[in-house]
């Protein structure tokens, strides 16, 4: 047997126990090797990366909070705080004395603004930095707090003596002097930035909030030189480049703000990567936008943030074909993907097809019962349907859900304004949070329920606030709409000149403007300014057939259809043309006309209820009475709560069908039970019945609330069938007096 020399042994034997000790390295030493290597990656703005080696020390260190400190740490680097927060929480519940885990769980609390929740952060802050901490950071969150619970006083004062002791703490001066602007003390908020800026004068943090400063006072020029310091200091300041970048939007110097939006979107931050995107989206450079959206996904397939910018940009561009390909492709291998089929419904919900949209909205509710955004998607889907019912229960789940979601608010005091309960909507709009109530919409929103309920003392002042704050054209229409209430015609005119000269001319703005003329008694002078107006814009088929309809409305039939047709030669897809032209055709008794146009539109859009309800009535006057009554049936499998569909079948199917034709009649009369109309046609489904006591009820109740000699031959003859032959021959007289037809007419009574 050989023997190896003793120091080629022992050298074996080092190697062997070094390699043993290696692999059984302890576990706290793999922890602290993978949070020493995710802390510099951090350092270097590689948070990815940083998160792996995170998660690796929670691997080996499962009970320990550090980890997921650091992870929640690295997750607010970039901008994803739901993930931050879980974080932070799980960081917590292993080491509910873990400083840094609480406090940033106290700054989550501070920013959601409940009250429950920011006194339950002041709570923890004191339980683990006491009354008077010392760390300027919780010093700085519990001021919030207590700003957030009405303590602007105690807040400020807190932040003071903190400055007293830590005179270089740039996040506390900031804070100071954000509470001093909301406490309408500019200077105040001024001078505490500049004595922060004199004590750190390489700080990036105090050039921005004095920038920010700037631009709350509207001082653009003074705001874009400090974003600029703050971006020669730190090149890398996200915030400052997407601040000076909006300023340079703002005064137009387009090739600045792109330089600008590249070099914010070249920051390793996943917020800011599609900025550049977007901004050149906005600006009409949208082939480049796509392909910058489309290199996102690419470069992460998971992202579905992305995607979702990316489905949205062909959505906007009209390639509904590569979005619904694409949209496709992800429901193939995941058809659980809530953030697609909220998309494809959306998508489907564009194209008219209601029912899938309906599916796939309940789909992500059923997977995600809290996604607000789906219940929305879905409520629009039932104001599609005319389900109003369903669209106000799902608006009100989604302020449940996510009571500053304003513009599910505006959407159901509208839905409420629309059935006439101006009050409901005022409560709906009071409802909302208090920081809203400074934002433009809510203020407009509130307005349109106070001229609803003809309160107008209010609606002055606020409409001026918004229009002080820029033109906005709701704004400046809104004012018209009162001037119009205040007989004051000249100054609505005057408001609506100023939206026609922005080219603002949708039928809202020349129908208020055509209102102001009727009011004056001088429709002539009306129709010859909506004439000029539609000649200096022929291309523009809303004004052609606005024009139309007033043509109309002033018995002028050649002018109305002539205007019409050119809305057509605008734009052969306005199918509002077609309607019109076709409901011309019908007052002038052309029905095989107006049936060929209406067949073609719906032939194209079978879903098209107007269409379908001049179909009807095409149907109906040439005598075809049973596809009058398919028409109707067609109508209500697309809209089932289609009042005028309801009632009209119901009246059509009386004479051969009573008790079919009661069943539609009854649903017409719950939805609307003064409507004299629906009380004439349940008078004539009982007359066909032979229940002429019961007829005779509700015709009278008819005549009573809309008296016409049709109604009232209805009552009459009712009369007659029950032998008051004198009350019914005079109201038949009476009738045929007023309209001799009705002995035609109305023969099946």
């Amino acid at each position: 047997m050989s023997v190896q020399p003793r120091s080629t042994v022992f050298l074996c034997l080092v190697l062997f126990c070094a390699a043993f000790s290696g692999c059984q390295r302890s576990p706290e030493a793999r922890e602290a090797r993978f949070l020493k290597r995710g802390q510099a990656l951090v350092s270097q703005k590689d948070y990815a990366r940083a998160l792996l080696e995170f998660r690796n020390a929670a691997n080996a260190m499962p009970k320990d909070a550090e980890p997921y400190y650091q992870m929640g740490l690295a997750y607010i680097e970039t901008g994803d705080g739901p993930s931050a927060l879980r974080a932070f929480q799980r960081a917590v519940a292993l080491n509910p004395k873990h400083a840094g885990a609480q406090l940033n769980m106290a700054k989550f609390m501070t920013a959601s603004r409940d009250e429950n929740m920011v006194q339950e952060a002041v709570n923890r802050l004191h339980s683990v930095f006491g009354d008077s901490p010392e760390n300027p950071e919780a010093i700085n969150t519990l001021a919030i707090a207590e700003w957030e619970l009405g303590k602007p006083e105690a807040a400020s004062r807190r932040l003071e003596e903190a400055l007293q002791k830590f005179p270089t703490n740039l996040q506390s001066s900031v804070t100071l002097a954000r509470m001093k602007l909301a406490a309408k003390d500019p200077d105040g908020a001024e001078a505490v930035l500049r004595k922060a800026a004199a004590d750190a004068p390489q700080s990036s943090l105090v050039e921005l909030a004095l920038g920010e400063l700037y631009v709350s006072l509207r001082q653009q020029a003074k705001a874009e030189t400090e974003f600029k310091k703050a971006v020669q200091l730190d090149p890398k300041n996200g915030a400052a480049l997407r601040n000076l970048g909006a300023l340079q939007y703002e005064a137009k110097r387009m090739d600045e703000a792109e330089q600008t939006f590249k070099q914010l979107a070249a920051l390793p931050e996943k917020p800011y990567k599609p900025l550049h995107a977007i901004f050149l989206y906005q600006i009409g450079k949208r082939d480049a936008a796509l392909a910058e959206f489309e290199a996102l996904v690419k470069a992460a397939p998971t992202d579905r943030e992305a995607r979702t910018r990316l489905v949205t940009a062909q959505i906007g561009m009209n390639r509904i074909a590569d979005a619904e390909t694409l949209l496709a492709a992800v429901l193939k291998n995941n058809p659980k993907d809530a953030d697609a089929l909220l998309q494809r419904g959306e998508l489907r919900l564009r194209a008219g097809k209601t029912d899938d949209a309906e599916k796939d909205l309940k789909t992500v509710i059923h997977f995600n019962q809290d996604s607000a955004a789906a219940h929305f998607m879905l409520a629009r889907t039932y104001q599609a349907k005319g389900m109003l019912s369903n669209q106000q229960e799902e608006l009100q789940q989604v302020l449940r859900l996510n009571p500053g979601m304003l513009q599910a608010r505006w959407a159901l005091a509208m839905s409420f304004l629309g059935i006439n309960q101006s009050k409901a909507a005022l409560d709906i709009m009071d409802q909302a949070p208090e920081v809203q109530k400074t934002e433009s919409r809510w203020i407009l929103g509130r307005n349109w329920t106070l001229l609803a309920m003809g309160s107008t003392q209010d609606v002055k002042p606020s409409i001026d606030r918004v229009l002080a704050q820029g033109r906005v054209p709701e704004a400046v229409f809104q004012n018209a709409v009162f001037r119009l209430l205040q007989k004051d015609y000249a100054g609505a005119r005057a408001s609506l000149d100023e939206l026609v000269q922005r080219g603002i001319t949708d039928v809202n703005v020349t129908d208020l403007l055509m209102q102001t003329y009727v009011a004056q008694k001088d429709s002539a002078k009306g129709l010859e300014r909506l004439k000029e107006l539609a000649a200096a814009q022929p291309k523009s088929p809303g004004l052609q057939w606005t024009l139309g309809q007033w043509y109309l409305r002033n018995g002028k039939m050649p002018d109305a259809r002539k205007a019409f047709e050119n809305a057509k030669a605008a734009d052969a897809r306005f199918t509002a043309a077609d309607l019109s032209l076709a409901d011309l055709d019908l007052r002038e008794g052309q029905n095989g006309p107006a049936k060929q146009k209406l067949g073609t539109v719906i032939s194209a859009n079978p879903k098209n209820v107007g269409a379908r309800m001049l179909m009807a009535r095409a149907e109906g006057e040439s005598g075809n009475h049973a596809a009058e009554i398919e028409s109707y049936r067609a109508i209500l499998s697309l809209e089932p709560s289609n009042l005028i569909a309801l009632n009209n079948l119901a009246y059509g199917l009386a004479a051969n069908s009573p008790d079919e034709a009661l069943k539609f009649a009854q649903q017409a009369a719950e939805k609307a039970p003064d409507e004299p109309g629906i009380q004439d046609t349940l008078g004539w489904i009982y007359y066909r019945k032979g229940l002429y006591s019961v007829a005779v009820r509700y015709l009278k109740t008819s005549v009573e609330k809309g008296p016409n000699p049709r109604r009232q031959f209805h009552l009459g003859m009712s009369y007659l069938k029950m032998g008051d032959q004198a009350a019914g021959q005079k109201l038949v007289r009476e009738a045929l007096q007023k309209d001799p037809n009705l002995a035609k007419t109305e023969q099946g009574w």
